[in-house]
């Protein structure tokens, strides 16, 4: 999972790059690196959300084992 985060956060960085250095009016530029960040918090979101998922399975899975020793 840390792989495929740090994937997408250098993804995202790149675009970001690609953006600022082509040459495109000032405005397009900053809607466009907008828009990438909103995706970019979204992405962060839905991967902290299963992440939370992934640990409450865990411990309750944790928990239950220990309730039956």
């Amino acid at each position: 999972m840390k792989n495929i985060a740090l994937l997408a956060g250098g993804a995202m960085l790149g675009a970001a790059a690609v953006m600022l250095l082509a040459p495109k009016a000032g405005e397009e530029v900053r809607n466009q690196l907008a828009d990438l960040a909103s995706e970019a918090r979204k992405r962060a979101q839905e991967y902290c959300d299963q992440a939370k998922e992934n640990i409450a399975a865990e411990a309750a899975k944790v928990q239950s084992q220990t309730e039956e020793v």
